[in-house]
């Protein structure tokens, strides 16, 4: 019997491990994003799919693209620290979902508590656009 080779064993593990969360600070969440985030707290931004965001009250504006539209889908709640949170598309009523993400161990992750978008519009027109600086 052939015993694997530790090397293959290694580019495995490194491949298919859960990273921990890594926070900017003690009140900060951290947001991800599987679409274009192209708007932070009524200003413009990105596109950005990751971001660090104070704990607090929020609002994101994520871009859906499809064949045929670009939905612009806006997230508001109340982001506590030290907590990760991820947007992605599902299958579900809306396009976009809002899920806490949480590391179960190195191979793991699950979606939890989903919420829907306050709103997805075909239009931009919906969102302030003014300029903001990710860091």
């Amino acid at each position: 019997m052939k015993k694997p080779s530790i090397v293959l064993i290694t580019i495995l593990c490194i491949s298919g491990c859960v990273k921990a969360p890594v926070y900017k600070g003690d009140n900060y969440a951290s947001v991800k994003s599987s679409h274009a985030i192209v708007e932070i707290n009524d200003k413009q931004a990105g596109p950005v799919y990751t971001l660090d965001l104070e704990a607090g009250q929020n609002t994101l504006v994520v871009l859906y693209r499809t064949y045929h539209h670009d939905y612009y889908c806006e997230f508001q709640w109340n982001l506590k620290p030290q907590t990760a949170y991820e947007i992605t598309d599902q299958e579900n009523k809306y396009p976009l979902t809002l899920y806490r993400w949480k590391r179960q161990n190195g191979l793991w992750a699950s979606r939890l508590d989903p919420e829907d978008p306050v709103k997805c519009s075909l239009k931009k027109e919906d969102v302030v656009s003014e300029s903001v600086d990710i860091e």
